[in-house]
């Protein structure tokens, strides 16, 4: 249903543009943004992934059509970067490349990464002026302009049986584009070594986002977003004003065809998740209105 509302509610605002009734202006602030998510669960239950706060920015044009003094229909246009502190720490596996021959490794790792998603964010709402204050609530629509990561995997296991030999501590860097690396991507100007079955295998020590992908299932994060939004605004002057917002997603941010199980495998066959995660963002603004 909201899929389809969201279309509508831009129609009508288009249709008041026409009017040439629109009062214009700018806004710029912060964003403290997360990812919210089921975690994958070690053999005890227990949660093996985090998420936490990373601050962003966002910047653009408003709009805004009265119907009275009182109410009214604002739109924006922004530049908004969101994401979250991504962690992963427990049971995980890792499967090394020798000469075309795949062993399956079983251990634990650690994955530290910083995600960051640039998004042109259309919010559409209805407000209420009262005095100084004014409260809206409506939904927005995003569009993924950018989205990349930064980060650091440290893993140590042991090979399956029969021989189940260790493969010590390996660290490798995490250097993420996830809307434009290959799968199998490297950076391989620097290297680390890892021992596998007697053997020392040479690594890249820079990832790519789907260097763990054998074939090509698309991006991670999906082009669109949506879901509800809602705020209050204080005005300082006439023209000038603080605003505080709390945008939370409805749609899947991640395309289940890639999202990898970093906690196990199906007999050595790489497993994806069919799970939902979501955008949860607090704004926090200055705004000029003419």
């Amino acid at each position: 249903m909201l899929k389809k509302a969201i279309p509508v509610v831009l129609m009508l605002f288009c249709a008041f543009a026409a009017q040439a009734q629109l009062k214009f202006g700018f806004k710029t602030g912060l964003n403290i943004a997360r990812m919210t998510g089921p975690s994958e669960l070690n053999d005890a239950g227990a949660e093996l992934e985090k998420w936490e706060n990373i601050t962003g920015f966002h910047i653009g044009a408003t709009f805004a059509h009265k119907f009275t003094d009182n109410f009214g229909l604002r739109g924006e246009f922004l530049y908004s970067k969101k994401g979250a502190r991504y962690t992963y720490e427990g049971k995980s596996y890792r499967i090394f490349n020798d000469n075309g021959t795949q062993t399956l490794t079983n251990g634990n790792a650690t994955y530290r990464i910083n995600i960051s998603n640039s998004y042109l964010d259309i919010p559409v709402m209805a407000y209420a002026r009262f005095g100084d204050f004014e409260v809206s609530a409506g939904a927005y629509a995003s569009v993924l302009l950018q989205s990349i990561g930064e980060g650091a995997l440290r893993y140590e296991g042991a090979s399956e049986p029969p021989r189940n030999l260790p493969t010590g501590e390996v660290k490798f860097l995490l250097d993420h584009n996830y809307r434009r690396d290959d799968p199998g991507g490297s950076d391989n100007s620097e290297t680390v070594t890892a021992t596998v079955n007697d053997r020392i295998l040479t690594l890249p020590r820079t990832l790519g986002a789907y260097y763990d992908l054998p074939e090509d299932k698309g991006a991670l994060y999906n082009s669109l977003d949506y879901g509800l939004v809602g705020g209050v605004s204080y005005y300082i002057s006439q023209a000038m004003y603080a605003n505080v917002r709390l945008q939370y997603g409805l749609a899947d941010l991640t395309n289940n065809d890639a999202d990898l199980s970093k906690a196990r495998t199906d007999n050595g066959q790489l497993i994806f998740r069919d799970d939902k995660d979501r955008n949860f963002v607090i704004q926090v603004s200055i705004g000029f209105s003419f």
